[in-house]
């Protein structure tokens, strides 16, 4: 689609270029990207209007110029008449379209227009909502001559940015919100501009004032309704919170969830050591924590929710084998372990005490816990676990012909989903998010999608395609970026990792034959080939590792 390619276009530019292998045992990647959070960025020099500047030059210096947030944009109101310069509102939101997409053509001597792909929007409430398929930008400048000289009188409100000024100006952070259920913490990506260098207090104001439309659904919050900060300050790493009167009516298990989203969201400034909160300026009591809550405070929130020992699993002649810290293969506890029936595409519970996985034979979906002596059991549904996960409550989600079904020890049920040809389907593993892949050949992309539990069963719903071409599998890297197995036609398969505030893509090669991917937080990317070997991106380079099929992290 014309809006993704041009969305992907512009996140490469500052990925850099991946190398593609076609033979060898081992794949180069040319460089990383910086990452967007980096206190680091490049600053664009705004540039006054000179004499003699054309019409199309003046609106051309005014996009420019409004790029750079210094001064309060006072360059770019050079290039508008006085009366304009004080009735633009450039705070009145961000329009942004692809790099290169843009036209300026002068319509008459007085007017000219602007065009080009729209890739998304920037709210008010400092979120990048991707924009509607093949969506165009289309803007009438009016101009006057002043002493002269051409000034824009008709100017839009709010900005508009290249997808490269996006990534130049502004700086993606998360604020932190409770998915239901689970308990968990799971993540609202807000953006605040790069010149910020202090974002304490918007961040607790961004956290305050809930999560975006698309979330809301999936998540609470613990801080009571109009609950509203009182005060921010900061002193040797220890940031201070006064809240109003209204946080005093949460719960005891509301206030333990306020602290953790205040304790993860502040996390990422960092200066900061512990967190010390109050209402109303008196102290705040909350159970099972200090006066002075330290930053790693609150580890069972934490939103990638997966233990910190947990392992990898894989395929060895039918078998599902267990890669710990020693990593020697080892036969899981049970019949999964033993390889009678022969089983693929192996799914484990978070928690690894239960594992789906395919009868290589009969093409049944099986399901097995991880003890000594336990015994396959049909999963009673036409689904496979080929491209299927586990959510944290338990539920296992896979795939089928119609679209995407729920398995209980009951059996299964149909979800409803705007989406044909499904063909995988990974809930994040706090829950809240589903990435799922969909369509045949060619066609296949991989969706965001929510996952609504507020009105019964859950539901998935309001897909975002996400920025590359046909894709094969896909994984969840942490609560912020998933990985996909991307297959353009004619080339190689790579892997990319795409991260989902700002959608920027990653390119990272990929080995021979490349059939999955598997991810995990702060764990190496894994991809199964063909020829039965799996194979490890260690940062910059893709290495054989075991022989197996199938990588999987749980979930």
């Amino acid at each position: 689609m014309r809006t993704i390619a041009v969305a992907v276009a512009g996140a490469l530019l500052v990925a850099g270029c991946a190398q593609v292998p076609t033979s060898g045992p081992v794949v180069e990647v040319d460089q990383s990207v910086p990452d967007v959070a980096s206190t680091s960025f490049v600053r664009a020099l705004a540039r006054p209007p000179r004499a003699g500047m054309s019409q199309t030059e003046i609106v051309q210096g005014f996009l420019d110029a409004a790029s750079g947030f210094e001064d309060s944009h006072a360059v770019a109101k050079m290039y508008l008449t006085p009366t304009a310069a004080q009735q633009w509102d450039p705070d009145a939101g961000v329009r942004v379209y692809g790099n290169g997409t843009e036209t300026l053509t002068a319509t008459t001597q007085t007017e000219v227009t602007f065009t080009a792909t729209e890739v998304a929007v920037i709210s008010r409430r400092a979120q990048y909502i991707p924009a509607d398929p093949d969506a165009q930008l289309a803007q009438v400048f009016g101009l006057v001559q002043q002493d002269g000289q051409w000034r824009i009188a008709d100017a839009p409100q709010g900005l508009m940015l290249s997808r490269a000024g996006v990534e130049r100006s502004y700086r993606e952070y998360q604020t932190y919100f409770v998915a239901e259920p689970g308990g968990i913490l799971a993540p609202n990506p807000v953006l605040f501009r790069s010149s910020e260098s202090d974002v304490t207090e918007e961040l607790v104001r961004s956290l305050l004032g809930g999560p975006g439309a698309w979330l809301a659904p999936a998540v609470i919050t613990g801080f009571p309704q109009d609950t509203t900060l009182v005060s921010v300050s900061a002193s040797d790493g220890v940031v201070r919170v006064d809240l109003s009167e209204q946080a005093l009516a949460a719960d005891e298990v509301a206030r333990q969830q306020l602290s953790a989203q205040l304790l993860w969201t502040l996390r990422q400034v960092p200066s900061m050591r512990a967190v010390v909160i109050t209402a109303a300026g008196q102290p705040y009591p909350v159970t099972g924590a200090e006066t002075i809550q330290s930053r790693g405070s609150w580890p069972q929130y934490n939103p990638d929710g997966l233990a910190a020992d947990a392992s990898w699993y894989m395929i060895r002649g039918g078998a599902v084998l267990s890669m710990g810290a020693t990593s020697v293969p080892t036969p899981v506890p049970g019949a999964a372990g033993v390889g009678e029936p022969a089983v693929r595409h192996p799914l484990v519970s978070l928690d690894q005490t239960g594992v789906a996985a395919t009868d290589a034979l009969s093409g049944e979906v099986l399901t097995v816990r991880t003890e000594p002596g336990a015994k396959w059991r049909p999963a009673r549904t036409d689904g496979t676990s080929a491209g299927g996960s586990w959510d944290r409550t338990g539920l296992l989600w896979l795939p089928d012909r119609r679209g995407v079904q729920v398995v209980t020890v009951l059996g299964s049920r149909d979800v409803a989903l705007d989406l044909g040809d499904v063909r995988s389907v990974q809930i994040s593993r706090d829950g809240s998010r589903a990435l799922v892949v969909a369509g045949t050949g060619d066609a296949a992309r991989a969706f965001v999608l929510r996952v609504d539990r507020s009105a019964g069963p859950p539901a998935l719903s309001a897909p975002r395609q996400l920025p590359t071409g046909p894709v094969r599998a896909a994984a969840w890297s942490s609560a912020t970026q998933v990985a996909l197995l991307v297959e353009d036609p004619g080339q190689p398969s790579q892997v990319a990792t795409v991260d989902l505030g700002l959608l920027s893509a990653r390119l990272l090669g990929g080995p021979p034959r490349a059939r999955t991917v598997a991810a995990g937080p702060n764990r190496p990317l894994l991809s199964g080939t063909a020829d039965g070997q799996i194979w490890q991106f260690n940062g910059s380079t893709w290495i054989p590792l075991v022989a197996g099929r199938q990588p999987r992290y749980p979930g």
